[in-house]
């Protein structure tokens, strides 16, 4: 009997718009700029940065493990990249604008009829969020949730930047079924990563479902394309 969900976030409950990131960081570059007094063309090594984070994200390893913090990810922009000298108070005013930058042009729910299918969940089962985070830390993610009136639905939240631990890591879902105090056999994850969130849930013992919304030619069972479909393969698969 399946007792509770844990549910993925990006490109799952939320994602970005047309170019929302690379928008962002060209504010988060803009900002380091002005605030630490460097020429406009060390905008291009800013950009730079930002292009490998993002491929550091898609690869977790114990190598890239300083891109779990935006702290470290701001430290290893200044000091490995542009290699300039700043202040404590410099530093957390560049940090502080660099987790927060994304309220100014938050993502969007995934489908418009998530806030009601996570009501009607959450009254048959204990839902927990899991998500790798990135420039954004769990505490500014928050806020979006309460944007879109969802926050409530959940129980738990594991936030990869508060245990220094990104899926597919089993330490992520442990910690999941930790606070959930179930059985993994009893949870079923949700998300849209074959890799991060349905291989990683099954190698730890979760049950999976894939969220494939847009995708063609879905080779691994079960999955949705939308989250209407959710409380139904539910049902069917696992109830």
């Amino acid at each position: 009997m399946i007792k509770a969900l844990t549910i993925d976030l990006w490109e799952t409950l939320i994602e970005d718009r047309d170019s929302n990131e690379i928008d962002r960081d060209k504010k988060r570059a803009k900002f380091i700029i002005e605030e630490l007094k460097l020429n406009e063309d060390k905008i291009d090594e800013i950009m730079h940065f930002f292009t490998d984070l993002t491929e550091a994200f898609k690869h977790p390893s114990p190598e890239n493990s300083w891109s779990i913090l935006p702290e470290d990810q701001v430290k290893m922009l200044l000091e490995n990249y542009l290699k300039v000298p700043y202040t404590g108070s410099q530093f957390e005013k560049i940090v502080e604008y660099y987790k927060t930058i994304i309220l100014e042009n938050p993502p969007v729910l995934t489908e418009q009829s998530i806030p009601k299918v996570l009501m009607r969940l959450s009254k048959r089962y204990t839902l927990a969020l899991i998500s790798n985070t990135g420039r954004t830390p769990g505490s500014v993610l928050l806020n979006i949730l309460e944007i879109y009136g969802i926050r409530d639905y959940f129980s738990h939240f594991v936030f990869s930047d508060e245990i220094r631990a990104r899926k597919p890591d089993p330490r992520v879902f442990e910690h999941a079924r930790n606070l959930l105090n179930l059985e993994k056999e009893a949870i079923v994850h949700i998300g849209d990563s074959f890799n991060l969130d349905f291989m990683g849930a099954k190698s730890y013992g979760f049950n999976a479902i894939l969220y494939a919304k847009g995708k063609d030619n879905v080779q691994v069972e079960p999955y949705i394309r939308s989250f209407e479909e959710l409380e139904s393969i539910l049902d069917e698969k696992f109830n």
